[in-house]
């Protein structure tokens, strides 16, 4: 599942707010609220303040229609119910839903949309309304569920003010969500070969290791205190536009491997290295080799978690498990996500990654 905690700061931007009564004004921006075009998808936005209309969080899952005979997918079930719960958790009063799909039929999204509804009630919310389109994109047609009679045409998405606001903020608008999953992919495989070689020699000590060698680090906390130094230095090198060489990302990796680096690492995503620190996750996510690949990823997933942006923070969880399962903090992250646990709350966390820093003795940028 795709989850957005945030109320969109996008809509801040601009006067005149997100028509939710008007279906197609809601359809066309949706990918701008997602982050990403969705494709053969439920999607939820919930609905919350005085008059029931401000967006809260946005929420999407693969649409799985029934089989052949009529049963439900249990995954559809989990999803629906977990959508509910969610509506509940932010306190929405109300919620719409959008259906993408080019390959159903109307037998289909009706019992979706039942399932919906009673989910949203059963936990203190109404569904009240649900629209269908084959694809986001400008002259698409669209019509509605729920006995709602109105249909229409799609404008274009990326003249929608939402996605006008959200491209003037920085965030990327990606085709689909698996053009957004190959943000972390993509490494070369020679480099991530060399990266693996330089790990493995490190680790043997083929290779001289400037984390800091036992005749001048002693302690374990001065060994942890040279290991975020070379991440801060790192990431200025990052920011200068210079690419780290294999035995650099190399020492990276082990460096991360420490928890009281990793965690002390997590409070950047809250200061004035925020942008750089993330450039330098995603470069080394791409080329670290597993289950390293895992430090890498979460700290990237964090980074978009507190800035609220919901879908790229789950991909990079998504990814983080995959290279290592039994990733504690990538496993957290990402039920706090599912859950929809509002970022202001998982930036609690760059507390602990203050704290960690300052008993090594390393001043971070403070939090902005």
């Amino acid at each position: 599942m795709t989850t957005s905690t945030t109320p969109h700061d996008p809509l801040e931007a601009w006067r005149e707010p997100l028509r939710v009564s008007d279906p197609a004004d809601l359809i066309v921006a949706v990918p701008a609220l997602l982050g990403f075009h969705p494709h053969r998808s439920l999607v939820i936005v919930c609905l919350g303040g005085g008059s029931a209309s401000s967006v809260g969080a946005v929420l999407r899952h693969d649409l799985i229609p029934p089989d052949r005979s009529g049963h439900r997918s249990d995954r559809m079930i989990a999803a629906v119910e977990q959508f509910g719960a969610i509506c509940g958790n932010e306190g929405a009063r109300a919620a719409l839903a959008v259906i993408v799909d080019d390959v159903g039929d109307r037998e289909s999204y009706d019992d979706v949309v039942g399932m919906l509804a009673a989910s949203l009630a059963a936990n203190g919310a109404e569904l009240v309304g649900a629209h269908v389109t084959a694809c986001i994109e400008a002259g698409q047609r669209w019509w509605s569920l729920l006995g709602d009679p109105r249909s229409g045409v799609l404008p274009d998405p990326f003249a929608s003010r939402v996605a006008a606001a959200h491209v003037l903020e920085g965030r990327q608008i990606w085709a689909s969500r698996s053009e957004l999953s190959g943000l972390l992919d993509g490494g070369d495989d020679l480099e991530r070969r060399a990266v693996a070689d330089a790990v493995d020699q490190l680790r043997e000590g083929a290779l001289f290791d400037r984390l800091g060698s036992r005749s001048r680090v002693e302690t374990p906390r001065e060994v942890s205190r040279a290991r975020l130094d070379l991440v801060l230095w790192q990431i200025t090198t990052v920011a200068s536009g210079e690419r780290l060489q294999p035995i650099e990302f190399a020492e990276l990796v082990l460096a991360l491997d420490d928890r009281v680096v990793r965690d002390a690492a997590m409070a950047l995503a809250v200061g004035d290295d925020a942008v750089a620190a993330e450039r330098l996750w995603i470069e080394l996510a791409r080329v670290a080799p597993d289950p390293y690949r895992a430090d890498a990823a979460t700290l990237f997933g964090y980074c978009a978690y507190v800035r609220g942006d919901g879908p790229l923070a789950g991909i990079a969880f998504s990814a983080a498990l995959e290279s290592n399962p039994a990733h504690g903090a990538a496993g957290l992250l990402d039920s706090a996500l599912q859950h929809g646990i509002r970022p202001e709350l998982v930036r609690k966390l760059a507390d602990t990654g203050f704290d960690c820093a300052r008993r090594l003795g390393v001043d971070l940028p403070p939090p902005t």
